[in-house]
């Protein structure tokens, strides 16, 4: 009774008038379990003080431990819609600006690790924040969240842009709609990419740093023709995968192949005389017979030819962003001065200032089927580099280390495409043979280096009979899988712990079992490696389709393979296996037609076998 005053004798006197409710009379007119459970879910300030600052300890200190906010949660999921603003959400506020706290120190001390952690964390407490209101996570809106991010300007992150994602958030956070909050997680999950960029490279832009010298460039209509090799991946994936890489450390073993006898990625660049302008072409072939399958052209006249380099569905994406990020133009340049003609850029890019009437013509092409999981679009990407500064006098190796050097260039130029992603795809193909590729734990920028192993003539002759590859028909979803394995890093569980660890060891046990000349060793590593990446991806993730389940499981059974797993990301692309010591890949691929026909196994539709060996040699550059 909030309107009596019991410090008068008259407000006294009408409380003892007021009627007396006895304990028993009470219990019989509340619910006990629940005002017992309310009252559990209220922790006290300083448990909530001290397990805020477990949490801010644990992202400053980069350990890999979780940030476990279930207290939160527990009063969320305790609280009704009617107390929900007095009750829970000073402490949803309180563990918002204990992380806001973190992300200002780090950002300031330029700890963009630490930054890119925290933006990830505030993304999944928020997302498990909403799933609590309301499950129909699916149905975010789109235009809600580029109204909200609009102003956000990720590619000059500072401490500014920082305010305002927390101005933003608050705003989102007035209605607690559910909705909303799922929006603005994305925002954070792009953050939180700005600040992996920012550990990639110290330089900003991603574009070729100047330590680089010039060379002589190609006389005019000679062609520089690139080529490398695919790449299976044996153990070790997700490990080279930014931030993981850099936060944990990376091993990856894989291994050189040619397909059908063929390199499958190529790229052709020339400097034409009586030409003008830029010509992007790309090609898809068929990796039997190499007839054209797909083409596209694109001409670069103007700067605003470039502008949708960064976007990855756009035509020659991957050429545009190669240019940009060997110099070309800058990006300052594409969106200040999109109308300027693109010869004078050209002229001084190629070093040839005196030809008026310059052209340059760059082509890639593909024979592995699209989504094949082999390393295809990173490989083709370090072919493009290295034959369009070949070909214009960039000198890639000027401190004598090429191979890192373009694979770190590769890493930077899939940054600037905005498709992230590793750095196992380009060892795999531009460097030969076996190779154990390493990164080092908290080295900021990011550090790569590969080591290759040479393989005794016996172990690659035993490859070569029983490696076996097949396309299944669906291509890969490296991307939507990738951001699964960054969103269940992000939580540090012991399971995902024990995984990473599992992926790193794997890696260092292929190298010394193909040392040693077991062959069968490495069928047993791939199938390791390939319930590694299913627990990194998670059993929702689509990464293992039935089809491949029951496939994998039929062989195993039958004894026909030693091992296998789905080349890449997963959920599709080529299945790599190892043949049992005795059969070859004919004899896995005459069993798997037997037992469609027999009923043991489902029609493949799609699948598509080919001829799979070891490449001795990486990168090759030509000039004819």
């Amino acid at each position: 009774q909030n309107d009596i005053d019991l410090k008068s004798s008259s407000g006294l006197k009408h409380w003892k008038s007021l009627r007396k409710l006895s304990i028993s009379e009470i219990r019989e007119n509340v619910d006990a379990s629940a005002e017992a459970l309310h009252r559990r879910s209220i922790p006290s300030g300083k448990f909530v003080e001290s397990r805020l600052s477990e949490i801010s300890e644990i992202l400053m200190n980069r350990k890999h431990e979780p940030c476990n906010f279930d207290f939160v949660f527990d009063l969320v999921s305790s609280s009704s819609s009617e107390n929900m603003s007095s009750i829970s959400r000073p402490l949803v506020s309180q563990s918002l600006r204990t992380l806001d706290s973190v992300a200002f120190k780090a950002i300031k001390e330029k700890s963009y690790d630490i930054a890119g952690r925290v933006f990830m964390t505030m993304s999944l407490m928020l997302s498990d924040l909403a799933t609590i209101i309301c499950i129909d996570k699916k149905q975010s809106n789109k235009n809600e969240l580029l109204k909200l991010s609009s102003d956000i300007n990720m590619e000059s992150f500072d401490l500014s842009t920082l305010e305002l994602i927390v101005s933003v958030r608050k705003k989102v956070l007035i209605s607690y709609n559910a909705q909303s909050i799922f929006c603005f997680c994305e925002v954070l999950e792009t953050a939180s990419s700005a600040m992996t960029k920012r550990c990639i490279s110290a330089n900003k832009d991603f574009c070729l740093v100047h330590s680089y010298s010039d060379s002589k460039p190609t006389i005019l209509g000679e062609t520089v023709l690139v080529s490398a090799p695919a790449r299976i991946d044996l153990a070790g994936g997700w490990s080279d995968t930014p931030p993981l890489s850099y936060e944990f450390g990376g091993a990856v073993a894989n291994l050189a192949v040619l397909v059908n006898s063929k390199r499958p990625l190529r790229a052709k660049c020339r400097l034409i005389k009586g030409g003008q302008g830029i010509l992007l072409r790309t090609e898809s072939k068929s990796p039997i017979d190499e007839q054209l399958l797909e083409s596209t052209e694109v001409k670069i006249s103007m700067l605003n030819d470039l502008a949708d380099f960064h976007n990855p569905h756009s035509d020659c994406a991957l050429l545009k962003s190669a240019l940009v990020y060997l110099g070309l133009v800058s990006i300052d340049s594409i969106s200040q001065d999109g109308s300027h003609c693109i010869q004078s850029y050209l002229k001084k890019f190629c070093r040839r200032e005196n030809v008026d009437d310059l052209g340059l013509e760059i082509i890639s092409c593909s024979l592995l089927p699209t989504g094949s999981g082999m390393g295809g679009s990173s490989i083709l990407g370090g072919c493009v580099i290295t034959a369009i500064a070949k070909c214009v006098g960039i000198l890639l190796d000027g401190n004598g280390d090429f191979s890192n050097n373009i694979i770190h260039s590769v890493l930077m130029l899939e940054q600037l495409l905005t498709t992230g992603g590793g750095w196992q795809d380009q060892i795999g193909g531009l460097v030969g043979g076996l190779k154990l590729g390493t990164a080092d734990v908290n080295v900021i920028p990011l550090q790569t280096r590969v080591k290759q192993f040479p393989l005794a003539p016996e172990t690659k002759r035993e490859l070569n009979e029983r490696l076996v590859l097949v396309f299944t028909g669906k291509p890969r979803l490296a991307k939507n899988i990738l951001q699964n394995v960054l969103r269940r890093w992000a939580r540090r569980t012991n399971d995902i712990m024990r995984t990473l660890e599992g992926l790193v060891k794997g890696a260092h046990d292929v190298i010394e079992s193909l040392n040693g000349g077991d062959v069968d060793a490495i069928g047993t590593c791939m199938s390791e490696y390939w319930q590694h990446k299913k627990v990194m991806a998670g059993v929702d993730s689509g990464v293992e389709p039935d089809s491949i389940k029951k496939l994998l499981a039929v062989l195993t059974e039958n004894n026909v393979i030693s091992g296998g797993t789905l080349c890449g990301a997963g959920g599709g692309g080529c299945l790599a296996m190892l043949a049992k010591k005795g059969k070859s890949a004919d004899d896995v691929r005459a069993f798997v037609d037997k037992s469609v026909v027999g009923g043991i196994l489902p029609s493949f539709h799609g699948f598509c076998w080919h001829s799979c060996e070891v490449a001795e040699d990486g990168i090759e550059i030509q000039i004819i």
